[in-house]
């Protein structure tokens, strides 16, 4: 169980610690090591229960990166000049 409350210190929701154990047995078939579990852990602000989490194979899900606005137009402009550029090569 060592790994289990290396996993409850480090998720930043800790409620319901029995119902997350218990969870955390019922996934150890299909879960990662402990160190990609732990680093799948999103801290952002919408944070689900452990055993919500657990059971929800949620270590698996994709990552939305919030990308400022600036930096998004400037990423845009990027990607048109580099398709700008492909398009005269190939003429």
């Amino acid at each position: 169980m060592e790994d289990f409350e290396i996993f409850w210190k480090a998720y930043p929701r800790r409620v319901a610690k029995a119902v997350a154990r218990k969870a955390w047995l019922q996934t150890a078939k299909i879960r990662p090591p402990l160190n990609e579990l732990l680093a799948a852990i999103d801290n952002g602000q919408f944070i689900p229960h452990p055993a919500t989490w657990l059971r929800g194979e949620r270590w698996s899900d994709e990552m939305e990166i919030d990308v400022p606005k600036q930096l998004s137009k400037t990423l845009g402009t990027i990607v048109a000049l580099e398709s700008w550029k492909r398009e005269l090569v190939e003429k």
